[in-house]
């Protein structure tokens, strides 16, 4: 945003999260509010504060936080340099961290076709049936989509109509976990659908798009 020829600087810290608050993903990480983060930015300052994908931030400053939005307005209004006390959750254990807000420009500014940071990555939850065929992600494809050579599993087909793509769930998206288990090979894929059953929760930890302009979402809902 700008007034007259100045910019003004806006607060980031180098996450990113889902858009719209799910009961679904807070139930499978075991807490009742706050923003579970989808990734966390390399030297960004939440990183550097030690702040990792999958942690959910519960409070700022002392004050809880529920929503995305309420995330964005917070960090957006610090004045880069000060500094943020984070609560955040983390395997069911509550810690704290001091992070320093950095300027969003220079923090992000070779991502200019996505929304990251404190702007949330969209998915909509919707259950039928799974759907859902995976391959082993090549060093190429790991290269290209910014995740550690050999993680996660690429989905190849999802079948009209079925749970995974009623969730959004899209061929060549790398799923990372299911329910927080890291999912590295098709067996691992293969033994973990095997143990869902009608009625739970799924949430995968997904990787979409390309490098630099990829991110991290939660796309998650209920089996049918």
């Amino acid at each position: 945003m700008r007034t007259g020829d100045h910019k003004v600087a806006r607060g980031s810290i180098g996450v990113e999260f889902s858009a719209v608050p799910n009961p679904v993903v807070l139930r499978i990480y075991g807490v009742k509010n706050g923003v579970p983060i989808t990734n966390v930015r390399p030297d960004s300052p939440a990183a550097k504060a030690g702040l990792q994908g999958e942690d959910t931030i519960t409070a700022v400053n002392g004050k809880n936080i529920k929503s995305g939005d309420e995330l964005v307005n917070l960090i957006s209004a610090t004045r880069p340099g000060n500094k943020l006390n984070v609560t955040y959750v983390r395997n069911g254990q509550e810690k704290q961290t001091s992070v320093v807000v950095a300027d969003r420009a220079k923090l992000f500014n070779d991502r200019t076709d996505q929304a990251t940071d404190d702007s949330p990555e969209e998915s909509e939850p919707a259950p039928t049936k799974l759907g859902i065929t995976v391959k082993p992600v090549s060093p190429e494809i790991a290269e290209r989509m910014g995740t550690p050579e050999g993680k996660g599993v690429q989905v190849t087909d999802v079948k009209a109509d079925s749970f995974g793509y009623d969730l959004g769930l899209q061929p060549g998206m790398v799923i990372i976990k299911v329910n927080k288990q890291p999912v590295n090979t098709e067996e691992d894929f293969r033994k973990i659908m095997a143990q869902l059953k009608s009625g739970q929760d799924v949430v995968f930890l997904v990787r979409a798009g390309r490098g630099p302009n990829g991110g991290n979402a939660f796309i998650s809902g209920t089996l049918p």
